[in-house]
């Protein structure tokens, strides 16, 4: 039976909160969305209580104002899940962000104990190998177990200071802007955090581990080529696609990445002489990065650093489900001049090797 919008209650949030979930994923569980609609549950429910969110200026057709949102009990409840929608696809949505964060995990609490996979026996073998064993004797055994350390989380977000009556009149697409602003500003407040976390792991003894130039090329002085590739191959089996540096390191890297114009000129010469190379690497391992600066990409003993790692499994973020609601909800509620848009959130690493640093001077 299709949700509608008479059936909202406030006490909806309470429920999703109790079950480890967002609005939208309690109303996708109540009313799932049939296969191939362009509208999940929540958005069906916007469009029933007709409120528009989007200016189409070539069709004429612009956003209801946010006092759309107060038309009605059931239309107030759309509001927080509105704005915690809108500031989660900013923060997803940035560059930095998307190409660092392999998962998201929602949690009803503001502290996380997360498992993580011990590849290691007492024998030093690597317990999860895949190996020949003899028969009747015993596998080796790779334990997935809790962390010492817990996670903690902490607030990212904005607050707004507006009158109650000159915030509902302006139109919603206008308010998506100011909050998709404070989206990206609070996704690059994170930015810093993912990177220590990536670096010098989350407490439960993960630092990713470091690599010298000289370890690599003992004559370098600045990156190069080979100390470049064999970095790159230390990630192997699983691949390094993603490295982040900051302007010093990011700057070496494309030097190394695409040689002197001289350098390029002679190879289409030879090229242009009916020179034929073709070469694979289907394993993915010394190409297909992608390569992202952030000036939060500290020195590390006073050599620049350049950090590589898996994006699909390095870092998780945890955020506390209903952490942007009660202050929304307060808002509309007692029509109070201060609007909190945050997130509750914190990040862990998932496996160890799958993230490196190299330091170069």
């Amino acid at each position: 039976m299709a949700l509608a919008l008479a059936n909202l209650k406030q006490e909806m949030y309470k429920q999703a909160h109790s079950q480890e979930m967002t609005l939208s994923m309690l109303l996708e569980t109540m009313d799932p969305t049939p296969e191939g609609s362009r509208l999940d549950a929540f958005e069906r429910l916007m469009k029933e209580a007709q409120i528009l969110t989007k200016d189409i200026p070539d069709k004429n057709i612009f956003s209801s104002k946010v006092e759309a949102f107060y038309r009605t009990e059931e239309n107030k409840v759309l509001f927080p899940e509105f704005i915690a929608r809108t500031l989660v696809k900013a923060m997803t949505d940035f560059p930095l962000y998307k190409f660092l964060v392999a998962k998201r995990t929602p949690i009803d609490g503001n502290v996380y104990k997360a498992a993580y996979l011990d590849l290691s026996e007492a024998s030093n073998k690597k317990a999860a190998e895949m190996k020949r064993v003899t028969e009747a004797a015993d596998l080796p055994v790779a334990k997935l177990k809790l962390g010492q350390s817990a996670i903690t989380l902490y607030k990212y977000g904005r607050a707004i200071e507006a009158s109650y009556e000159a915030l509902r009149r302006m139109s919603i697409d206008l308010f998506n802007i100011h909050v998709a602003r404070i989206g990206v500003d609070a996704a690059e407040n994170k930015i810093g955090e993912i990177l220590d976390v990536i670096v010098d792991g989350d407490g439960n003894s993960n630092a990713a581990p470091k690599t010298k130039l000289t370890d690599l090329d003992s004559s370098a002085t600045a990156l190069t080529k080979a100390a470049w590739i064999k970095f790159l191959l230390k990630f192997y089996p699983y691949g390094c696609d993603t490295v982040v540096a900051n302007e010093d390191g990011l700057i070496q890297i494309l030097e190394v990445l695409y040689p002197k114009s001289e350098v390029a000129s002679k190879l289409d010469e030879l090229l242009a002489g009916g020179l034929q190379v073709s070469v694979k690497l289907p394993q993915n391992l010394i190409s297909n990065i992608t390569l992202l600066y952030s000036p939060n990409v500290d020195k590390i003993g006073g050599k620049e650093a350049i950090v590589g790692l898996n994006r699909g499994s390095t870092v998780e973020e945890i955020f506390e489900v209903g952490s942007t609601i009660s202050e929304a909800d307060k808002f509309i509620k007692n029509q109070t001049q201060i609007l909190t848009v945050s997130e509750n959130s914190g990040f862990r690493k998932i496996f160890k090797d799958t993230s490196r640093v190299l330091t170069i001077e």
